[in-house]
């Protein structure tokens, strides 16, 4: 891979997590329904970045870095614990994809990646305990720990995976349909 790829992944990554971070935070203005829709509606719109990105660029560990690249951004703002996320993440997404030219695994890839990363609360919730969460999560973030304690419940998880399985899986379809919609019939036309 050379330094170019790395600059366009790079470039991609910027776009998706600042899209994700401003529905997350518009969700989130929307109180306890953000429990339910801010990691899946990120998704939606992390998704034409990533499939445009995987599609582009076509070359190993693109998804891998894509990824890695989001987990700083995250860490940055504080949020240690998505670096090994964000690692798990990269891993399945860039075996799911394989060779890069499957529309259709480049779609479960990002669905795939984005539900490990939006399913890590709930996964934190269920191994630890409220009563763990908050002790473990003060380190980084107390509001957020609070936040999990809070809403996390049984019936709050189960409603969670729900929602968030529906949206990243019609994120990795929608992230192809901008794809095919806007850049690849351009590039037939010799737009792009």
């Amino acid at each position: 891979m050379k330094l170019k790829d790395i600059i366009q992944i790079t470039v991609f990554t910027v776009i998706a997590f600042v899209l994700g971070m401003a529905v997350s935070m518009g969700t989130g203005m929307l109180g306890t329904v953000s429990l339910y829709v801010a990691s899946g509606f990120s998704a939606l719109v992390i998704a034409p970045p990533f499939v445009v990105m995987a599609k582009k660029i076509k070359k190993k560990p693109s998804a891998f870095i894509f990824f890695m690249l989001l987990s700083v951004f995250w860490s940055l703002m504080g949020y240690w614990p998505m670096l090994i996320i964000n690692l798990v993440a990269g891993i399945v997404a860039e075996l799911i994809i394989g060779n890069y030219e499957s529309d259709k695994r480049v779609a479960v890839a990002i669905a795939t990646g984005m539900f490990i990363i939006s399913m890590h609360a709930m996964t934190f919730v269920k191994v630890l305990g409220p009563e763990k969460l908050v002790e473990v999560f003060t380190v980084f973030s107390p509001e957020q720990a609070q936040y999990m304690y809070t809403f996390f419940t049984p019936k709050a998880m189960l409603i969670s995976i729900i929602v968030n399985i529906v949206l990243v899986t019609l994120a990795g379809l929608f992230g192809m349909y901008i794809n095919n919609k806007f850049f690849e019939k351009r590039k037939e036309k010799g737009i792009l």
